[in-house]
């Protein structure tokens, strides 16, 4: 019969022979041992839920953002269409309350769509593991600024 090594982590102890009465094998050299390698399987056992919570999470996030970016486009549409004297043929599809601030709330709505979009997108790289840092340097902002602007509360 063949000795095995102890399954405790960085233990090289090799254990005894198997009795030839039979009975289980003896798999740890003590129970310090036997201890530490039930920590270390949960710990793997933790960090796989949490890679597919974490891609789980992701998923969700891309999809929020590619929602808020087809609102963005829906939005732009509509945008064009209210600005546009030609497509706007009925006075009902114009935008009211006179020339002065017609255009600017046209666009009010496409702006507050974008930065709803611009949310979606920082939270989605959150989820997939980029930094503060990573995101303040694409937004042209400090890392602090981008954590204060849009980290959630």
């Amino acid at each position: 019969m063949t000795r095995r090594h102890c399954l405790g982590p960085s233990c090289t102890v090799l254990l005894p022979a198997p009795r030839a009465g039979g009975g289980r094998p003896r798999l740890y050299c003590s129970e310090r041992c036997r201890s530490a390698h039930r920590r270390l399987a949960a710990r793997i056992d933790r960090g796989l839920l949490n890679r597919a919570e974490t891609a789980d999470a992701t998923e969700e996030a891309l999809h929020r953002l590619r929602s808020a970016v087809y609102a963005v486009a829906a939005q732009a549409r509509h945008t064009a269409h209210a600005l546009d004297p030609q497509t706007a043929r009925e006075p009902r599809d114009r935008l009211d309350g006179g020339p002065a601030a017609n255009s600017t709330r046209a666009v009010l709505g496409l702006v507050e769509a974008a930065h709803t979009a611009l949310a979606a997108a920082v939270e989605a790289d959150r989820t997939a593991g980029s930094g503060w840092s990573a995101i303040g340097a694409a937004l042209g902002i400090s890392e602090d600024t981008a954590a204060r602007r849009y980290q959630p509360r």
